[in-house]
């Protein structure tokens, strides 16, 4: 007998990528901080945790899935379990978990590199495969050109497979590309693919990897324009109605789309530099917050406000914001993220 998925509470948004990895983080000559959850899924669904944190009365719209090692700490599972989402973990027992070093400079916190200590335990597509999650209404993708075609092949014959799936619509698809990815080599590849997806989101880095230009401790906000517009012009989305959303750590973010034309938006903390703690993560949770934003509003520039209040909390800490209270009550950090939400969006004046 075939269970109609599509019977299923939907979920909002689903992050896919090379899973929850296990980090150890190294500050100069300081003590490791040991089992800190980072990765693309962590920050993005967790890219959750930036959904999660603006869906205080619908927890478990927000869905995460992740392949744990044999080795996995149970109470990082038990952190996740009490966000109430909707949690999938594939237990993997003859392997180990994802884990990593990051190194930091002690002066500045500036992050310095990553090393992997383990092979990465990527969730793919195939794996929503019977379950609810496939119909998600929004999802992130963290990867190469030939990894998003690939999955969105995927999604799209896996959907068509589920009875009652033509009145849910199209997904809404977010893609942040693969860092060593972004060569000028493969800039075409990049475009192409870039039609396929809603939001293409790099960093500036990224993105300036695909022009092959010397790298500069000077932000060129003009630089990043004048490379944001190759995609724009070649086109985001399958009607060219998408949108370039180019992050760019402190100095904000970059919006640029037929609907809001080409925004320049400032970060949450602008005046603010000692709150930052650890900056890891805030790129990837500011898009899972622009997924619930976009959903509400769908308004792009409105939506990256979403993402830059999400991304305000992931540079309070090392690892992942402590949520408390519930419901209406709920609070990150000791802060309600709706209001600091409303804070923001009326300092700009929006």
């Amino acid at each position: 007998m075939t269970t109609d998925i599509s019977l299923s509470p939907i979920p909002k948004f689903v992050a896919l990528g090379n899973g929850v990895w296990l980090d150890e983080i190294r500050v100069g000559l300081k003590p490791p901080i040991r089992n800190v959850p980072g990765g693309s899924v962590t920050f993005a669904s967790a890219a959750t945790i930036g959904a999660r944190m603006f869906m205080p009365d619908n927890t478990d719209s927000i869905a995460m899935i992740f392949n744990a090692g044999q080795d996995f700490p149970d109470d990082t599972v038990q952190m996740f379990e009490s966000w109430s989402i909707n949690l999938k973990i594939h237990r993997i027992i003859d392997k180990p978990s994802a884990r990593g070093l990051v190194f930091y400079e002690e002066s500045n916190f500036n992050r310095k590199g990553f090393q992997r200590l383990t092979e990465p335990l990527p969730v793919t597509i195939k794996d929503l495969e019977g379950t609810s999650l496939l119909l998600a209404k929004a999802f992130h993708f963290f990867g190469t050109a030939e990894y998003i075609i690939e999955q969105l092949h995927d999604l799209e014959h896996l959907r068509g497979l589920c009875p009652g799936t033509s009145t849910i619509g199209s997904p809404f698809i977010i893609w942040e590309p693969h860092a060593k990815s972004c060569r000028p080599d493969t800039l075409q590849k990049h475009l192409d693919a870039a039609k396929l997806v809603d939001v293409f989101s790099p960093n500036h880095e990224e993105l300036n990897g695909f022009f092959n230009n010397a790298s500069s401790h000077k932000f060129d906000k003009h630089g990043v324009e004048a490379q944001a517009q190759v995609f724009s012009v070649s086109g985001i989305g399958p009607s060219g109605d998408g949108c370039m959303l180019v992050r760019c750590a402190g100095d904000g973010c970059f919006v640029s789309s037929r609907a809001s034309g080409h925004v320049w938006l400032a970060p949450v903390y602008l005046q603010c530099a000692s709150s930052i703690v650890d900056p890891t993560g805030a790129g990837n949770s500011f898009l899972g917050a622009f997924a619930i934003g976009w959903q509400e509003t769908q308004d792009y520039v409105i939506a990256a406000m979403y993402g830059h209040v999400a991304a305000s909390f992931a540079i309070e800490q090392c690892g992942l914001p402590v949520r408390s209270g519930a419901g209406a009550e709920e609070k990150w950090n000791g802060c309600n993220v709706r209001h600091r939400l409303e804070i923001y969006r009326k300092n700009r004046g929006s």
